[in-house]
C-alpha cells in the first residue's frame, strides 16, 4: 500500500470505531487502527519525513522521549 492508501484506510478505521454500537466492536477496531498508524509512520520515514516529532495519526503507540 501507498501512504494514501494507508491514509484512507486508517480513516475508514476510525469511522468504523466511531460508528461502532457497542464497546467490544469498537475495541475491534483499535489494533487496525494502531497497525495502520505505525505502517503510515515507516512509510513517512521511508520518504525522508521527520517522524520524531508528534504523533501524525490518531492510534500510534506512545513513543517515550527518551527511546527515539
Amino acid at each position: 500500500m501507498d501512504l494514501n492508501q494507508l491514509l484512507h484506510a486508517h480513516q475508514l478505521a476510525m469511522v468504523g470505531q466511531a460508528r461502532a454500537p457497542d464497546r467490544a466492536r469498537r475495541a475491534a477496531y483499535c489494533d487496525a487502527i494502531s497497525l495502520l498508524a505505525c505502517r503510515i509512520r515507516r512509510a513517512r520515514k521511508a520518504g525522508g519525513v521527520d517522524v520524531l516529532s508528534a504523533a501524525f495519526v490518531t492510534g500510534e503507540p506512545i513513543v517515550v522521549y527518551h527511546d527515539r
